[in-house]
């Protein structure tokens, strides 16, 4: 976690550097009521399914929920990993992990079957980032083919380290 930790603070850098806001850390109080609380009932499955995909996400994936005490998601130079907070108050504009994933799954013009049963946690112009539970792995996948798997990961900062490289 510690790489992971040195990438989140070289991209935080980048990002001061170039004049990007940059979102603050989710707090560990925000963060138990995430990963403990009960979607809400009025939701309808879809959305619950996605709620209970992040909570797993999040919980068995130590690596990537790290992320979140550096800082709540980033979007740098076209590249994009969510937030799991809106960041409405501060004027933060990069997407919302739920809803980037609400909308995946339960979309009125297509859903993708290459995505649904993961988890979007960004992309980029001509890729979309996803975690796979299945082959436990994050991956990096064609924007518009999602079929073609670019590459895959099995931990989080050497995905990191990876999608960064593009930007530096």
């Amino acid at each position: 976690m510690k790489k992971s930790i040195h990438l989140l603070n070289t991209i935080n850098d980048l990002m001061i550097e170039d004049g990007y806001p940059v979102a603050k850390p989710v707090t560990p109080d925000v963060m138990n009521d995430l990963m403990s609380k009960e979607p809400p009932a009025e939701w309808d499955t879809h959305k619950k399914a996605v709620y209970t995909d992040i909570q797993t996400l999040l919980s068995e994936r130590r690596d990537y929920a790290e992320m979140f005490s550096v800082m709540d998601g980033f979007e740098y130079n076209g590249l994009n990993l969510y937030s799991l907070l809106l960041g409405d108050d501060e004027g933060v504009l990069w997407s919302n992990i739920y809803i980037q994933n609400i909308d995946t799954r339960n979309n009125d013009i297509y859903i993708d079957p290459h995505l649904n049963d993961n988890v979007v946690i960004g992309g980029d112009g001509i890729s979309v980032f996803v975690y796979n539970f299945k082959e436990e792995c994050f991956e990096i996948r064609d924007k518009v083919v999602t079929q073609n798997l670019i590459e895959a990961y099995k931990n989080f900062s050497d995905f990191l380290a990876e999608i960064i490289s593009t930007v530096r």
